[in-house]
């Protein structure tokens, strides 16, 4: 039996943390979905998929509200199918997907086929043209589109109700006028454009806002995006996380951040990409994301805090973490018996050098695996 564990799902809806039913797990998604497009409202929430042995078969996230997927089910079922696996992972992957498929309810199995402006534009379907040419055929398409709509509910519908669907159809030839005018220079790359064009939206939702303070970011606004986001902790994330970022990059964009707005998160972060772990585990009061929680596992192994750290995995569940820690144990044990036989090697009446030599070099070998982990 598969099980779901969420970390960071909106609390009032999803329990975090705790082992859910799959089955139980891909009801909430749907319905918490459902919710939250009538409100237009987005959130994020990591899970983990683990198996019967309690060992994670599937780790990802769902974006709460995005149109992304209806529930875990489909996310599960599309990312899966695609990932490529060594042939000793076939197994699982296999075993996942047959898991799914037997857990999930029908009702929740149903493909949905919807047009998402935001999402899914295709470059090549944006306009091009200059701005009155867009008005004028936006508004012949209106147009056009209402006189279709106007023969087809004449028929059947009195006038109030064929008012109410005309109004509804120019509405939402409206709203994807106003979509498509917003995000086009985003997605055609004009970042200039697309950052101004964020500037001028009096109302902007909670992704259009993180999208603003990304690009301030980048420009080393640091004030504007502080100011966009209200909240200096959250924005120095947004550093951090950035996958466009390499190590050094993000080392110098969030110490040039922490002098204007110092905060124990940024400090922790240098202090992780900076191998710093004894501060790391010395500072108080830390925001911990799932991040974070995967750096100071890291830190807790490399200062061979090994219990510390397998308490640690807990919260964020990482594979590759898991399986660094195994692997600290292994090569420790290797250690401590090479050490060991090299001790009696040199304590031996007639030396045999040969076999000292040969120790020594295999015991110099495990070191540097440890130290490389």
């Amino acid at each position: 039996m598969l099980k779901i564990l969420f970390v960071g799902a909106p609390a009032d809806s999803v329990p975090n943390h705790e082992k859910l039913e799959f089955s139980q797990a891909v009801a909430l998604t749907h319905e918490l979905e459902l919710t939250y497009r009538n409100e237009q409202h987005e959130a994020a929430a990591e899970f983990f998929v683990i198996g019967k042995d309690g060992l994670d078969l599937y780790k990802g996230v769902f974006n709460f509200g995005s149109y992304d997927y209806p529930n875990i089910y489909h996310q599960i079922k599309d990312k899966a199918t695609k990932i490529r696996v060594d042939k000793e992972k076939q197994g699982d992957k296999l075993y996942l997907l047959e898991q799914i498929e037997k857990l999930t309810p029908e009702e929740f199995k149903k493909e949905e086929k919807i047009d998402r402006a935001l999402v899914n534009v295709d470059k090549t379907r944006i306009s091009r043209l200059k701005k009155w040419q867009r008005v004028t055929v936006y508004s012949l398409a209106a147009v056009l589109g209402a006189g279709l709509l106007f023969l087809g509910v004449l028929y059947f519908l009195q006038k109030a109700q064929y008012e109410q669907a005309l109004e509804e159809g120019r509405s939402i030839v409206n709203e994807q006028e106003e979509t498509i005018e917003t995000y086009e220079y985003g997605l055609l790359g004009e970042e200039e454009e697309f950052l101004k064009s964020l500037e001028t939206k009096a109302d902007l939702s909670e992704s259009q806002k993180r999208i603003l303070a990304t690009l301030y970011l980048e420009k080393g606004e640091f004030e504007k995006a502080v100011q966009i986001m209200e909240d200096t902790v959250y924005v120095e994330t947004l550093i951090m996380k950035n996958p466009e970022l390499d190590k050094k990059e993000k080392i110098n964009k969030i110490t040039e951040f922490n002098q204007l707005y110092p905060t124990n998160e940024a400090r922790f972060d240098l202090a992780y990409y900076e191998a710093d772990y004894e501060l790391m585990m010395n500072l108080p009061s830390i925001n911990m994301t799932v991040e974070r929680s995967e750096m100071k596992t890291y830190g807790l192994l490399k200062l061979g805090k090994i219990e510390e750290a397998k308490a640690e995995l807990n919260n964020n569940n990482s594979e590759e973490l898991k399986q660094k820690i195994d692997l600290h144990g292994v090569l420790s044990a290797e250690i401590k018996t090479l050490e060991e036989n090299l001790a009696e090697a040199n304590k031996a009446s007639k030396k045999d050098d040969k076999s000292i030599k040969g120790i020594s070099e295999e015991l110099e070998k495990k070191q540097d695996e440890l130290a490389a982990l």
